[in-house]
C-alpha cells in the first residue's frame, strides 16, 4: 500500500491533525527558530554567588558531593559572561573568592571547603547582599542541608536581597525544609530537593533556573518583545494555515495550493499569529514571579493564536460554522500550549517549543475536523473507488462540481465536464443539486430538461469516475 493509498483512508480528523502539525512544526523549525535567533540579544553579562553551607552538619559524604557538583557547574560556565563568586557560611560567612577569579581559583576555593561549626545563613545572604551590590543580573544560589540558627531573620534578610532585584534560587537536602526554603526564594519553581547522589542533577537544575530568569521576554522590552513573538507565533500561524488548506485539498483531490489561497492561508494566517502572540505576551508582562500567572498568560496567547486561525479555516472548510471554528481552533491552542508547558520542564525550550508547534498544529486540525463533522446535518459522500470515499459538509453554502481547479469536487475536463458544472446546498432543509444553465453550452448536456432537483437521504448520481451519494447523518470518514 503506497502512502496516498494509506493517507487517504485515513479518518479526516486524523489527516488534518497530521497536516496541521507538519505544517506548524516546519514552519517552526525553519522560520520561527531562525527568527528567534536572528533577533536574540546578546546575553547579558550575570552575576552569580555559590553561597555553601559548611556547617558540621555537612561532614561525612555530603560536602564532598556538593563539591563535585560545584566544580562541575564551574566548568559548564562562560566566564566572560558569567561572574562567579564563592562564599561559605557556619558560624559566620567569608568571601572565597571574588567575581575576579577565574575557574582555577574558583575550583581550588571550592577544594578547600571544610565542614563545621552552625548554620548561620543570616550571616551569609548579608555577606552576598554586599557582594552583588550595584551588579547586573545578580543571582545568589544556595546550597544548604539543614534549618539555619534563626529561621525568621533569614527569611527576613532572603526579603530584603530579592526586594534589591537579585534571584535567589536554593538547592536543598538532608534536613533541609523544602516549604522554608521556598520562603527564601519567593517562588518554588526556584527551589530544588536533593537526596545523596542526586546534588549534581539538582545543581544543573538550579543552572537552568538562574539562565531562564536571565533570558525573561521582558529584557527586549515591551515594543520589541510584542514584535519578536508576534512575528514567531505569525509563522506557526501561517504554517498552520497552508498545511491544513493543502490537507482539505488533498483529501478533495484538488489541486493542493491555488494563488488565493496562498495568498489567503499565508496573509490571514500571519496576520492572525501575530495578533495571538501580541495578546500572549501582553499577558506575560505582570506574571514574571508568578508562576500560576505565567501558565494563564501562555495559555492565554496560544488559545488566541488558534481560535484566531480556527475561525480563518472556516473560510476554506466548505459549510464549517465559523463559531464552531473559533472554539475548535481555541480548543487545539489549549491543548498545544499544555504540550508545551510539561516539555519545557523536561527537556528545555527549544524542543519544547517545535515539539508543542507540532502539537498545536495538530490539536487544531484534529479539533477543526471534528467539529466539522460532528456538526453537519448532510454529507456529500465521493467514492473515487470501490475502498476510497471522502466527505464533505453540506449547508447553505454552495458545493462546486466542475472542471474548475477551484471546484471543490473536481470532474475531468478530459471527460467533457465544463468549468462550472453543477452545486449541491441545502435550501429549507431540503438537499439541492442545480446544474449550470451554461452547460446546455455543451453537446454532451444540451438535452438537460431538469436543472434543479432535490435529493433524498441515500440518492446517488455518478459524474464520470465519481460516485456522489446523499446521506442524511454525521458520519465520520
Amino acid at each position: 500500500m503506497n502512502l496516498q493509498n494509506l493517507t487517504q483512508k485515513l479518518p479526516k480528523p486524523i489527516l488534518f491533525g497530521i497536516f496541521g502539525g507538519a505544517g506548524c512544526l516546519i514552519a517552526a523549525a525553519i522560520f520561527g527558530e531562525i527568527w528567534l535567533s536572528v533577533t536574540k540579544r546578546p546575553p547579558k553579562l550575570q552575576a552569580v554567588v555559590l553561597l555553601i553551607d559548611t556547617s558540621s552538619s555537612m561532614g561525612g559524604g555530603k560536602l564532598p558531593e556538593v563539591q563535585a557538583a560545584a566544580t562541575g557547574f564551574v566548568e559548564r560556565q562562560d566566564l566572560t559572561l558569567k561572574k562567579l563568586a564563592i562564599v561559605e557560611f557556619s558560624d559566620n560567612s567569608r568571601v572565597l573568592t571574588t567575581f575576579d577569579a577565574d575557574e582555577t581559583e574558583l575550583k581550588q576555593a571550592i577544594a578547600n571547603l571544610r565542614p563545621s561549626g552552625n548554620t548561620n545563613l543570616t550571616q551569609g545572604l548579608n555577606t552576598v547582599a554586599s557582594l552583588l551590590q550595584n551588579r547586573n543580573a545578580p543571582n545568589v544560589l544556595l546550597f544548604t542541608d539543614g534549618e539555619p540558627n534563626n529561621p525568621g531573620a533569614s527569611e527576613s534578610m532572603a526579603r530584603q536581597i530579592r526586594a534589591t532585584g537579585i534571584n535567589l534560587v536554593a538547592v536543598g537536602t538532608g534536613g533541609a525544609d523544602s516549604n522554608y526554603l521556598t520562603s527564601l526564594t519567593g517562588n518554588p519553581n526556584l527551589v530544588f530537593f536533593a537526596n545523596s547522589g542526586g546534588i549534581d542533577q539538582a545543581f544543573r537544575s538550579a543552572e537552568k533556573a538562574i539562565q531562564q530568569l536571565s533570558d525573561k521576554g521582558g529584557d527586549y522590552g515591551l515594543v520589541f518583545g510584542i514584535f519578536r513573538t508576534g512575528v514567531w507565533t505569525g509563522f506557526l500561524a501561517l504554517g498552520i494555515g497552508l498545511a491544513l488548506i493543502v490537507g482539505q485539498n488533498y483529501n478533495l483531490r484538488r489541486r493542493l495550493l491555488s494563488s488565493q489561497e496562498i495568498a489567503l492561508g499565508s496573509g490571514g494566517g500571519f496576520l492572525a499569529g501575530v495578533v495571538g502572540g501580541a495578546i500572549g505576551q501582553l499577558a506575560l508582562l505582570p506574571t514574571a514571579n508568578l508562576p500560576a500567572l505565567l501558565i494563564v498568560a501562555r495559555m492565554t496567547g496560544w488559545t488566541f493564536l488558534g481560535t484566531l486561525v480556527g475561525g480563518g479555516m472556516s473560510l476554506v472548510v466548505p459549510n464549517l460554522p465559523r463559531d464552531k471554528a473559533f472554539f475548535a481552533g481555541g480548543l487545539g491552542g489549549v491543548l498545544g500550549v499544555t504540550c508545551f508547558l510539561l516539555l519545557d520542564a523536561v527537556v528545555g525550550v527549544i524542543p519544547a517549543r517545535l515539539v508543542g508547534a507540532a502539537v498545536l498544529g495538530f490539536c487544531i486540525g484534529l479539533a477543526i475536523a471534528l467539529s466539522e463533522q460532528l456538526d453537519r446535518e448532510a454529507v456529500l459522500l465521493l467514492r473515487w473507488s470501490n475502498s476510497e470515499s471522502t466527505t464533505i459538509s453540506l449547508g447553505t453554502e454552495p458545493i462546486e462540481l466542475g472542471s474548475s481547479r477551484n471546484a471543490h469536487v473536481y470532474l475531468s475536463r478530459d471527460a467533457g465536464f465544463p468549468a462550472k458544472f453543477a452545486k449541491m446546498f441545502i435550501e429549507e432543509g431540503k438537499v439541492i443539486l442545480e446544474f449550470d444553465p451554461s452547460i446546455k453550452e455543451h453537446p454532451k448536456f444540451k438535452n438537460m430538461r431538469i436543472l434543479k432537483q432535490e435529493l433524498s437521504d441515500g440518492s446517488s448520481r455518478k459524474f464520470g469516475d465519481v460516485s456522489l451519494e446523499i446521506q442524511h447523518k454525521n458520519i465520520l470518514k
